[in-house]
């Protein structure tokens, strides 16, 4: 009766031993595997930044997104600062508007430009008119943190 009983607590060992020693192996799977779709994700966002916003475009000598992107909201914002100077109205109502104006260039200069959308939300109209609105909050919200005069 001792032989079966050492013997099938040795048996419990093992078992329990493999058991753990299995689900160590499934968490570190898991855990280089978590951080594999991370390394991946990471290096997609930082090469699509790379590739948009810092390497130029061959007509172009210059990064053609963020340019468009300063071109836009200067000529919108000037224009807004001009009639500012002429018409009495809440600057940030104008602000707002010059914001969805100069998201409404370059949602519709991009694609004149590289052929594509290149901004993935800018594809399909629900996405535009999310796109406007949001350059209408940020204007509105940069107009509303001016100083008062």
């Amino acid at each position: 009766v001792c032989l079966c009983s050492r013997t099938s607590l040795e048996n419990l060992k093992r078992k329990m031993t493999v058991q753990l020693s299995s689900d160590n192996l499934i968490c570190c799977f898991y855990n280089s595997l978590s951080n594999f779709w991370i390394k991946i994700f990471i290096s997609s966002i930082y090469q699509d930044f790379v590739r948009m916003t810092l390497t130029p475009s061959p007509p172009f000598p210059l990064p053609f997104l963020p340019v468009l992107i300063t071109l836009s909201s200067l000529i919108t914002y000037s224009v807004a600062w001009l009639t500012l100077k002429r018409v009495k109205i809440q600057k940030k109502y104008v602000y707002g508007i010059a914001g969805a104006v100069s998201l409404i260039f370059i949602i519709y200069l991009i694609p004149v430009a590289f052929g594509v959308d290149v901004l993935a939300g800018a594809r399909t109209p629900a996405g535009k008119i999310s796109l406007i609105i949001c350059g209408y909050l940020g204007g509105l919200f940069f107009g509303s943190r001016l100083c008062k005069e």
